[in-house]
């Protein structure tokens, strides 16, 4: 089913091709989702007394952003869910990860402005995308939860991207923070590009792959001093999907980076979070703004946190990062974690993981998640949190 020639609708959906497009045919398909939504909903509602389950829309920099909050008991400390891309929001995909968090954090997805539920049609004109502009919409996420919830406190756990809007919480406003958690753990996104592409390069020689080689080499040098912004968007999914298929090294470890996104995407589409408006959106919306605007990109290529947020901080951060992490390369990270200075620190190394640790290996994440981070609200708090 293709749009204009152009878009394969049910590819992007992690849909295989239907026997044929009769109106029977889409409407056993329609019924189909309806029927695993429902069935989503019966497995992860939120039945406690004491739980929380909000879906809702809540005015955020002056346009509606959509948030997600679980969990089985209200009073719990509020883990917020900073996700990736930037463009790569999480409501409709995260209720089967969290849901063993949810008995000890009240849990937050919350889909940045212009992305997923949060979509609105671009104007790259008169309303830029920015990163002061994510910045400031996440300081107003975490003062309406604060509100909302009446917390004085929450954690931030961040992903790729999210980590840069983490980070900039973490030295702007440490008195709302109990601790921080970062997943691949961005630095320096010009450096990241470059390691990323010398990384693949060294794969693709090891195994002769002559294709791939005469590819990164036509692009030299990656990342282009003169224009980077260009080059990423000409050529950063490139590099990754590659790492991905010939190594296991960017989205995750044990899966290529087509699988990933056909999982990404086909728990979307059954996802009851998710209207035939939100996946339309998805599928036929603006590119998200790394591709599309080259002024964003040249903003998001220039990211250098130690620069820009220093070494110091007043938070407890935990880095918690896939050991064959080469998308948000992991000898970046763990070379920054080392000149961290905070009350607490703590590096914890996930070896059967790429970039996607929180679906990868979400046992050993949970455990780490409730023995290392939650004892820090439990401290401020004096008492036990509800378990």
């Amino acid at each position: 089913m293709k749009i204009d020639n152009q878009i394969d609708v049910l590819a992007s959906l992690g849909i295989p091709s239907l026997p044929s497009q009769s109106p029977n045919t889409i409407a056993a398909l329609l019924w189909a989702r309806e029927v695993l939504q429902k069935h989503q909903t019966m497995s992860y509602a939120v039945q406690d007394p004491k739980g929380i389950e909000e879906l809702t829309a809540v005015t955020i920099g002056g346009v509606d952003q959509w948030l997600h909050i679980r969990g089985r008991n209200r009073d719990n400390p509020v883990l917020l869910h900073l996700h990736g891309g930037p463009g790569a929001p999480m409501i409709g995909y995260m209720d089967a990860i969290q849901r063993p968090w949810e008995d000890y954090f009240t849990v937050v997805n919350w889909d940045q402005r212009q992305t997923g539920k949060s979509y609105f049609p671009a104007d790259d004109e008169n309303a830029p995308l920015s990163i002061d502009q994510s910045i400031n919409d996440t300081k107003e996420v975490i003062q309406y939860l604060l509100d909302h919830l009446q917390q004085d406190k929450l954690f931030i756990l961040g992903c790729s991207w999210g980590t840069v809007l983490g980070m900039h919480m973490v030295k702007r406003h440490p008195e709302w923070l109990y601790a921080y958690i970062a997943v691949g753990q961005v630095v320096n996104q010009t450096e990241s590009d470059r390691i990323a592409y010398e990384r693949l390069l060294d794969h693709a020689r090891e195994q002769s792959n002559n294709e791939v080689i005469a590819h990164l080499e036509s692009m030299a040098p990656y990342p282009d001093p003169n224009n980077p912004e260009q080059s990423f968007i000409d050529h950063g999914a490139y590099i990754r999907s590659m790492l991905s298929d010939l190594a296991g090294e960017a989205m995750l470890h044990h899966s290529t980076f087509e699988d990933a996104l056909t999982i990404l995407h086909f728990n979307k589409a059954i996802s009851p979070h998710l209207s035939l408006t939100d996946l339309s959106n998805a599928t036929v919306g603006d590119t998200m703004a790394l591709y599309r605007d080259l002024s964003f990109a040249k903003e998001f290529m220039e990211i250098d946190l130690p620069e820009q947020v220093g070494n110091t901080f007043d938070v407890p951060i935990f880095f918690f990062t896939g050991a064959h992490d080469w998308h948000s390369p992991r000898v970046l990270s763990d070379d920054w974690f080392k000149r961290i200075s905070a009350p607490h620190k703590e590096l914890v190394h996930f070896e059967e993981s790429a970039h996607g640790v929180l679906g990868e290996e979400p046992g050993k994440f949970l455990i780490a998640l409730v023995n290392k981070v939650l004892p820090f609200a439990k401290n401020a708090l004096g008492k036990q949190v509800s378990r």
